[in-house]
């Protein structure tokens, strides 16, 4: 047993002292741009509808909405920042930021062939770490997820090599917690088990050392797991099916801020795929993905605003977005790959051209 354990342990320590892999050719040869997406949504994202509309924001919000628009062999969306938009990474994600957190040890769980079935240290399985994480907000589950994946593997391979450009996790939260030190672990599945040694990682990865996302990051990472089944393979997580599974569900029962406005914009029937953060007297932050179920509409949301004490201004920050792009039924979207679709009566129609601005063809009578 000391013999497996200990060759178990020095292959692993060669697995992760490997040369991080070149990313994955496209069928056309082309090497894939893991920040064309983000890139693509900034430059065609709609700046003045929601402003023209009439949308009031407290001094310091932020909005990035999407309409997603179905009716090809993949989604579109229709993209709307306000206040200070979705690209910045100036202010503080709060337990928003988790999911990203989530993502990131899965992954690094799934590069040693493990599932979130693992148990970590003969305790809690990695799934019941990441469901009370997103669905809890439980911050002590929080950094353990951080530590199963280590700074080290998140920030300089995860993030970077999925397009999370504007995030960087290297802050605990909870008291007496700490993440920049990963301890001697053993991953343990079936009849599997994997001793994982400690690992140091760095005291700063941008962001002055602590945590930092824009919202399109946040909203990013909630698009692809709950679209998991619609989006390309190029956007998927290599994840177990049933862990995609499990974060949808997590993200279903989370409890957030924006779902009085949603209701009241929408209707009764309404899901909401949610991840919320609080600091109190600090910031109030939620991404989520929004499903009529009565009309079929759905939208991506992520607001944020200095905290009023309550974070009650996010859910009158959703009402008046959604209100006004669950109008927006005609014009253009874009998809993953870069083609802009035309868009009428909410569905994809065909091609549309590139060049110009998106087109967002609300009906604002």
């Amino acid at each position: 047993m000391v013999a497996r354990r200990l060759g178990t342990t020095i292959l692993l320590l060669l697995v992760l002292a490997a040369c991080t892999p070149a990313p994955e050719p496209t069928p056309d040869g082309a090497t894939a741009d893991p920040t064309a997406w983000s890139a693509r949504v900034q430059a065609s994202a709609d700046r003045t509808t929601l402003t023209d509309r009439g949308l009031a924001l407290p001094d310091g919000a932020r909005v990035l909405a999407a309409r997603i628009v179905p009716g090809g062999d993949a989604p579109a969306y229709a993209f709307y920042e306000a206040g200070g938009g979705g690209f910045g990474n100036d202010f503080f994600p709060a337990s928003a930021i988790k999911l990203l957190a989530a993502l990131g040890a899965l992954d690094f769980a799934r590069s040693l062939g493990f599932t979130g079935d693992a148990v970590v240290d003969g305790g809690y399985t990695l799934r019941e770490y990441y469901d009370a994480a997103l669905r809890w907000s439980s911050n002590e589950d929080y950094s353990s997820l951080v530590r199963i994946a280590g700074v080290d593997h998140l920030n300089r391979r995860f993030l970077p090599e999925h397009g999370f450009l504007a995030t960087a996790i290297q802050e605990p939260y909870g008291a007496g917690e700490q993440v920049t030190w990963s301890p001697e672990m053993t991953l343990t599945e079936g009849d599997r088990e994997v001793v994982v040694p400690e690992r140091e990682g760095e005291p700063d990865y941008g962001c002055g050392g602590g945590n930092c996302a824009s919202l399109f990051d946040m909203a990013e990472a909630i698009r692809r797991v709950v679209l998991d089944a619609e989006v390309p393979d190029s956007e998927r997580f290599d994840l177990d099916p049933a862990d995609i599974a499990g974060l949808q569900n997590a993200l279903a029962g989370a409890e957030g801020f924006i779902a009085p406005g949603v209701v009241d914009a929408l209707g009764p029937e309404v899901r909401i795929f949610t991840k919320p953060g609080w600091v109190p007297e600090l910031e109030c932050v939620e991404a989520a993905l929004v499903i009529d179920d009565a009309t079929g509409h759905r939208f991506l949301v992520a607001v944020s605003a200095p905290d009023d004490g309550t974070c009650e201004e996010l859910a009158t920050m959703a009402y008046e977005v959604l209100r006004t792009i669950e109008t927006c039924e005609d014009g253009n979207a874009l998809r993953a790959d870069g083609s802009r679709v035309g868009v009428a009566g909410g569905r994809q129609t065909g091609s549309a051209s590139l060049d110009g601005p998106a087109d967002p063809g609300c009906n604002l009578h």
